[in-house]
């Protein structure tokens, strides 16, 4: 890692200072890159560079018809109109200055490795300089911020206090996205190298995915203005046109994570790609080679969500890669543990969304894409109930990978006939559950999952037996459904179906007057979930899971805006179910 010259600013572009250079004056607007304004524009009135003697002289440079500006003198202005000394709101939502390098070096040493969105050549690592305040060094703080070894530097401003990851997060993230009001203070590289960052975080409140979904939307829009999917984007040095090639394929990795986690369809077709995929150790990131090779099974699995793919295939039941095999061909094993502890976790997530779930009320068979989905999900318990997970290096994939395990434990709770795997099941459930209520310091994204688990573990602690929400085996005879066709979870309007559900679960319940026990249940064992031959109670709960399991669809976290008894982030462990 080199520093930047003196005369580069945090982007790697010449630092000017406030005017136009002699040569700039005497050069065509052509060959400079001046920009003009008319005097129309508002700009204009700000623009005049006359002093008070030369006023009295003769008429000021926008006194005619306008005024041309050196576009890197014009940068400037914008960066210095937008980050104003007296900014006391702005200030306190930066890092405090002694944080910057050691949240830096957090960035490069966990994330970089496996998702280079940097130029390691032009992004000046010293941290002193003019990089202090940049919005692009914010963005990577932000990131960084998640890291358990970060939680010394949170502080913010100039105060001594140090902050939880969410609220460092949550005001550091206001700050970035107030810079990116002003794009134009960004060459197009930085601007998507900030969204692609700012998309690595979910914010607070019900928008912040959709949000995260939108920076990086931008970020591909702009990478696309530069052709950089078309390897347009290229130079003389063989060094750049390598990054931009890194920075494209990060884009392109992180297109395809948005789609599965956020439910979106991916933003950029892979026939609409004419720059040459990596090799593998072409990159010099291992980790990242690893990565690809994990996301390019995401990008083959998408393919089973979209909406007019045969509903008869329920997912991948051919021969299915394995992690060893991906490590041999990247040479991944020289890797930290943490880092391959870390792409582990990403298969693992990878391989669940392998089955296409049927639907909770639809028995599955056993096809070799079930079984997978089931043995990696406990695998990913294990994974994250281990101390392995103090280390794994801070990606959105953590909390998304355990809401994936609880909602198949979930289905595996309610399909189970068999009374020890009902059990193991809502072993697993409550495991996820304390998972996601621990991985809710750091990440938002877990609170509606980790609350939803909550009720179900509390319905689950009142019901005299398991046996009561089991799916019965016929509902499907009973309901006149076929048995091959996957059940498409409703996802249009709100789901009042789940209102009801957590409304009768929270009121106490009459045992009277119960149903016979349907097809499945044990006699002698209640049926309280079944009411009217279906299950009522949790009818609204299956919508959700099924969906969680389903990224063709996405999960509106704007139909659970009546779950509001969110614990914040900062409770005790010790308060874990």
């Amino acid at each position: 890692m080199t520093s930047a010259g003196k005369n580069q600013d945090h982007r790697g572009q010449p630092q000017t200072n406030g005017h136009a250079s002699t040569e700039a004056s005497s050069s065509t607007p052509q060959s400079t890159g001046r920009r003009f304004f008319s005097d129309l524009n508002p700009e204009a009135t700000f623009l005049s560079r006359a002093t008070s003697s030369e006023r009295n002289d003769r008429k000021s440079p926008s006194d005619d018809i306008g005024v041309w500006v050196d576009k890197r003198e014009w940068e400037a202005f914008v960066q210095q109109k937008t980050f104003v000394p007296n900014h006391e709101t702005r200030e306190d939502q930066r890092p405090h200055p002694t944080s910057l390098a050691p949240l830096v070096d957090i960035y490069f040493a966990k994330i970089h490795p496996i998702l280079p969105l940097m130029d390691e050549t032009e992004f000046p690592k010293g941290h002193v300089g003019g990089i202090g305040f940049g919005p692009l060094t914010h963005a990577l703080c932000l990131v960084a911020a998640k890291d358990p070894a970060a939680a010394p530097y949170l502080k913010l401003g100039h105060g001594s206090s140090t902050l939880q990851p969410r609220e460092f997060c949550s005001r550091l993230h206001a700050s970035v996205m107030g810079a990116l009001k002003t794009p134009s203070q960004f060459d197009k590289v930085t601007l998507i190298r900030i969204l692609a960052l700012a998309s690595l975080h979910n914010n607070e409140g019900m928008e912040g995915a959709e949000e995260a979904s939108m920076c990086l939307s931008q970020a591909m829009h702009h990478a696309q203005t530069l052709g950089i999917h078309l390897g347009q984007h290229s130079s003389p040095e063989a060094s750049h046109n390598a990054s931009m090639k890194r920075l494209f394929w990060c884009l392109w990795a992180l297109d395809r994570m948005n789609s599965a986690i956020n439910g979106r369809p991916i933003m950029m077709s892979d026939i609409d790609i004419a720059i040459e995929p990596l090799v593998p150790g072409e990159s010099g990131f291992p980790a990242f080679d690893a990565w690809l090779r994990v996301v390019d099974l995401l990008n083959k699995i998408i393919a089973f969500y979209r909406p007019n793919y045969p509903t008869e295939i329920t997912g991948w039941q051919d021969s299915y890669p394995g992690l060893e095999e991906i490590f041999d061909e990247c040479g991944a094993w020289g890797l930290p543990e943490s880092m391959r502890a870390t792409i582990h976790l990403f298969y693992l997530a990878v391989a669940v969304l392998s089955h296409r779930s049927r639907g909770v009320k639809q028995i599955p068979r056993g096809t070799h894409s079930s079984i997978r989905q089931r043995l990696c999900a406990i695998e990913i318990v294990r994974l994250l109930e281990s101390d392995h997970s103090r280390e794994l290096h801070q990606l959105s994939i953590i909390p998304y990978a355990a809401s994936l395990a609880l909602s198949v434990s979930y289905s595996h709770l309610r399909q189970s006939h068999l009374r020890h795997q009902q059990e193991d099941a809502r072993k697993d459930f409550r495991s996820c559950c304390r998972i996601l209520q621990s991985l809710r310091r750091t990440w938002s994204s877990a609170d509606t999952m980790a609350t939803l688990g909550r009720k179900v573990l509390e319905e689950l602690d009142k019901a005299p037996s398991l046996a009561s929400f089991r799916v019965p085996r016929n509902v499907e005879a009973a309901a006149g459904g076929e048995k091959d066709v996957p059940c498409m979870p409703t996802i249009t309007g709100q789901r009042t179906g789940l209102e009801e559900a957590v409304r009768e679960a929270e009121s106490s319940r009459s045992t009277e007057d119960q149903p016979p026990p349907a097809v499945g249940v044990a006699p002698g064992e209640p049926a309280a979930a079944v009411v009217d031959g279906t299950m009522s109670i949790f009818d609204g709960m299956d919508d959700v899971f099924d969906t969680y399991l389903d990224p063709n669809y996405p999960v509106n976290l704007d139909d659970l805006s009546f779950v509001d008894d969110l614990q914040p982030f900062g409770w005790s462990e010790n308060n874990v179910l």
